[in-house]
């Protein structure tokens, strides 16, 4: 290979791998980003237990937080159906809510999937149907549980999910916020 075919080749991967250093994150990028969110502790904490968040492009940022959000949702869902479970058939009341709000729980865990969907195979406009997705579907069926303790002060509201809804709704919130600020430049498609 002659000298300029050399040249040619240093130029082309130089080129190449400086792409690739330009769209993946680093500590200062997550950082950065994440507080652009309302919850920059919780969205850094997010990141950083997953590893692959050192090399993932904006939208691969975006996808491990709804993964974040969507694994405390099943955690709630979890808690809420054993203790429908344990709840005796007797107390009418406290034993519908709960049955009503694991539903819920459930159908709210399920709706992540159309945003992790959108994420990860970067289908059109990805941002905004993810966006969709926790906003107008995964957030109303997370919360009726809480409307529904609302209506029956009369029940006692397990602490856990009181604390657990308002965690998913946490990660909900820091998940909006990186697909708000995710520069354009930093995604694959």
């Amino acid at each position: 290979m002659d000298s300029c075919g050399l040249l040619a080749l240093t130029f082309f991967l130089f080129t190449l791998s400086y792409q690739f250093l330009v769209i993946k994150s680093d500590e200062a990028f997550i950082q950065n980003l994440c507080h652009k969110t309302p919850e920059p502790v919780l969205c850094a904490d997010c990141l950083h237990l997953d590893p692959a968040s050192k090399d993932a492009d904006g939208r691969g940022v975006a996808l491990i937080t709804v993964r974040c959000a969507e694994s405390d949702a099943e955690q709630v869902y979890n808690f809420t159906f054993n203790l429908w479970q344990k709840t005796p058939k007797s107390d009418v009341a406290l034993y519908n809510t709960l049955d009503t709000c694991s539903i819920q729980f459930l159908v709210a865990h399920d709706s992540f999937r159309g945003a992790t969907v959108a994420l990860e195979k970067g289908v059109l406009n990805w941002r905004g149907a993810a966006m969709d997705q926790l906003t107008s579907q995964v957030s109303p069926y997370l919360n009726r549980c809480l409307e529904l303790f609302k209506k029956q002060p009369q029940l006692p509201l397990p602490n856990t999910i009181l604390i657990g809804t308002e965690a998913v709704n946490q990660g909900i919130a820091v998940s909006l916020g990186i697909l708000k600020n995710i520069p354009d430049k930093l995604t694959l498609s």
